[in-house]
């Protein structure tokens, strides 16, 4: 089969039950390793064989569905790879509780009918999640565990237990109580519910005393006083922006008046303002007052500018 076209196609389930040439489970999977040994994206191809898996392990099930025997052989192919997890479990390492995961996963791969060994197999797969401090996956398996056997006890706890490394204690609360409902003398869900609502007490407890931390700190009156500085400040600050902007406008006003000055002819009569009136007055010292003044302006601003730069802003009081 012509690997290319495996890997454009998108309809697996015709490759599965397509004519015997094309629908060949074993032939397409080798049409695949083939394409992969020859270069073609890994991921893709992959992806392509764990669709076929799915795609035949589907099949297969139904084809289970009409036939006891199969029913009972899929069942037994899933409680070999329980069986296999816990054995691997026992050796109590970090490799060997991978392994064990990988197991239980196959184990739910198989998709028996049998909803109470789904249960535990989802069920030790938490447990496995929870050495491995996959707190979040651990308790997703433990919702699927209790929805398939409401009955499965360490689902409960497993849950309850993954919730609290994850400093959900309200939910793990609810996930003892609802254990309980199931076996109400269970000293170990009895024991977590404790746990949870102990931590739970203490998380509340921290809060209520910081809340009161920051109350006891507030000072009206040291607030009060603080208002007042920045107010003050502001209003400091708005002075100065006024001033700053007078002197610039007044500086302006100066050079232009210095450069209609200088460009009228030396012979003509110059006229400075002295209250309502106008003198008459030479050129250089009407010039030279004027540079004097701009000087001073300019000194003025500077100054101005140093203040503003130094004194702290309202916000930072």
């Amino acid at each position: 089969m012509d690997a290319r076209h495996l890997l454009s196609s998108k309809s697996w389930e015709s490759w599965v039950l397509a004519d015997e040439e094309t629908g060949d489970p074993e032939k397409i999977r080798a049409a695949l390793q083939e394409a992969k040994d020859a270069g073609a994206d890994a991921a893709q191809v992959d992806r392509a064989l764990a669709e076929l898996q799915r795609v035949q392990t589907e099949v297969d099930n139904a084809d289970a569905a009409e036939d006891p025997s199969a029913v009972l052989e899929l069942c037994q192919k899933a409680e070999v790879f329980k069986k296999k997890g816990n054995d691997r479990l026992k050796d109590n390492t970090k490799s060997a509780a991978r392994e064990a995961l990988e197991f239980f996963t196959s184990g739910l791969e198989v998709r028996c009918s049998d909803p109470k060994l789904n249960a535990q197999l989802f069920s030790n797969r938490a447990h496995v999640r929870l050495l491995l401090r996959q707190f979040v996956e651990a308790v997703d398996d433990c919702r699927k565990a209790i929805e398939r056997d409401p009955k499965n006890i360490k689902a409960y706890w497993r849950a309850a237990r993954a919730s609290l490394h994850l400093d959900l204690c309200r939910n793990g609360i609810d996930f003892c109580e609802a254990g309980l409902k199931q076996a109400p003398q269970d000293l170990d869900l009895i024991k977590l519910r404790d746990s949870c609502a102990e931590k739970l007490a203490g998380q509340q407890q921290r809060r209520a005393e910081a809340r009161s931390t920051a109350a006891r700190d507030f000072n009206a009156d040291e607030a009060m006083a603080v208002q007042e500085k920045v107010s003050g400040l502001s209003e400091q600050l708005a002075r100065l922006q006024a001033s700053f902007a007078n002197k610039q406008r007044q500086r302006v006003r100066l050079e232009l008046t210095q450069q209609t000055v200088t460009s009228t002819p030396e012979d003509a009569k110059l006229y400075r303002g002295v209250g309502r009136c106008f003198l008459l007055g030479d050129r250089q010292p009407i010039l030279d007052e004027m540079k004097k003044t701009m000087a001073g302006i300019d000194e003025d601003t500077l100054w101005t500018m140093h203040n503003r730069t130094e004194a702290p802003s309202p916000c930072q009081a």
